[in-house]
């Protein structure tokens, strides 16, 4: 490994104890600083996304306020770290919080605000270091925001790095890293996993790893719903960024019977978004593509190979934003990638569905786990789907953009491990200290033995 990177990592080591030695509270303090330091820093942070990341003004001050809502919210999800008497058989037990050290958050490009700031300041309030590499498309917007964050922590306790891909291997393994969050592609966390599982074979120390990965969400529209706010939520829900967020709706599904009455609505909805300018406060897609989108053209042709027709949006020149939507066939589900497969692209698969059962089927059918969004349906149906989809949200009669830091993004299965938990509360690991109270008699001592035995079985 390259040695500025070990040293990053040193220096981080060496910044942790001092920050775990300060109290929660004391580190909620700190909390409030760095949300004063990045509110400060905002306008210049949302030039930079704009103009490094191709991300509309508008779309960079969502990120910016979300940023900023999470630092709101830590105070109250960090109860949840203090320490409590528990029950015991006999004398006391405290159930304690403690942080793994030093954290790696791998970042992505597609939220070079949010993710930097969910992932360093919940390490850090929970008593860690952080070393951040940021992705290279938006290294700089994302170094940005850790400048303003890290002023209020110990010197050295925030390290950014900038390294190739096969550096990030490299620091997977590092010696002194203690646990890895990674925002990142199914199929780059799966590497990342491969990799974690040779050097463990190796003797290298475990550590934990958070995965934070692709989504394939499905968006329904049943009897009883709002055609209009489901059209607006389709449209913002699905083509918002590009296309380019986990949590996106990139699976619609509508009963069948009221797809005649929704498609003009989605027209209309899509009338209303304004391409152009990133940096025009009016612009909710940008005009030119930042990422390659070849991935999704080829999923977009083979779904009208198939007998998928383009219900809404137009061809666009390459390069160019064209938000569109394909009725997909439902005999050729299974073979189709922009069924199967996160599609980060303003590209979308809609299925029309023969009830509310096969509706709910459909949306099942995923093996990627981050949210379902639902307008209409009874209340029965919202209860069978929270017992037969294997998501960490959902969401009814509300945008799978809905803003509220408790109302936590992530997933489970091939989105990743943690479920819908705050980042906080998986920096840390539980210790449990356990205290013999003072006997006056042997009988009351020998009672307290004999129900250790027993319990233990």
């Amino acid at each position: 490994m390259d040695e500025s990177l070990s040293g990053r990592i040193a220096e981080a080591g060496r910044a942790q104890p001092s920050v775990a030695a300060r109290c929660l509270d004391e580190r909620l303090k700190s909390v409030h600083r760095s949300r004063a330091a990045l509110a400060a820093a905002g306008p210049h942070i949302v030039s930079q996304a704009v103009r490094e990341g191709g991300m509309p003004r508008k779309f960079a001050q969502r990120e910016l306020q979300s940023a900023l809502m999470l630092l709101d919210a830590l105070p109250e999800f960090a109860d949840a770290l203090r320490p409590r008497e528990v029950p015991a058989v006999s004398g006391s037990t405290t159930l304690e919080w403690h942080p793994y050290g030093v954290v790696l958050g791998l970042h992505s490009a597609n939220s070079p605000v949010w993710v930097p700031t969910v992932v360093s300041m919940s390490a850090l309030v929970a008593g860690n270091s952080v070393v951040c590499r940021p992705s290279r498309r938006v290294s700089v917007t994302t170094g940005l925001v850790l400048d303003a964050l890290a002023g209020a922590w110990p010197a050295g306790a925030v390290q950014v790095v900038d390294c190739s891909r096969d550096d990030v291997a490299e620091l997977l393994v590092a010696p002194g890293i203690d646990a890895v969050v990674a925002h990142a592609s199914t199929a780059t966390c799966t590497s990342h996993l491969r990799i974690l599982a040779d050097s463990y074979s190796r003797g290298v120390v475990m550590r934990p790893y958070i995965a934070e990965a692709s989504g394939n969400d499905a968006l329904l529209v049943l009897p009883g719903a709002d055609l209009a706010a489901a059209a607006d939520a389709i449209v913002w829900g699905a083509f918002a960024h590009a296309g380019q967020l986990c949590f996106s709706a990139k699976r619609i599904i509508v009963d069948v019977g009221l797809w005649p009455e929704l498609m003009p609505r989605l027209v209309a909805a899509a009338a209303r978004v304004v391409i152009g300018d990133p940096d025009d406060p009016l612009t909710d897609l940008p005009a030119h593509l930042v990422a390659d989108q070849s991935g999704a053209e080829n999923a977009l042709a083979s779904a009208l190979d198939a007998g998928g027709h383009v219900v809404l949006g137009a061809t666009p020149r390459p390069g160019e934003t064209s938000p569109r939507l394909v009725l997909l066939p439902r005999e050729a589900l299974g073979d189709l990638a922009l069924w199967r497969e996160e599609v980060f692209a303003p590209i979308r698969g809609v299925v029309l569905a023969d009830g509310v059962d096969d509706a709910i089927g459909l949306a099942a059918d995923t093996r990627f786990g981050i949210g379902v969004s639902v307008f209409g349906g009874r209340s029965e149906d919202h209860v069978r789907m929270g017992s037969e989809l294997r998501v960490g949200r959902i969401l009814i009669n509300e945008s799978p953009l809905y803003q509220d830091p408790r109302l936590v993004v992530g997933g489970i299965r091939d989105s990743g491990f943690g479920g819908a938990r705050p980042k906080l509360e998986q920096l840390v690991y539980a210790r449990r200290v356990h205290s013999a109270r003072a006997s006056s008699s042997p009988e009351s001592s020998e009672t307290a033995s004999t129900l250790r035995i027993r319990q233990d079985g």
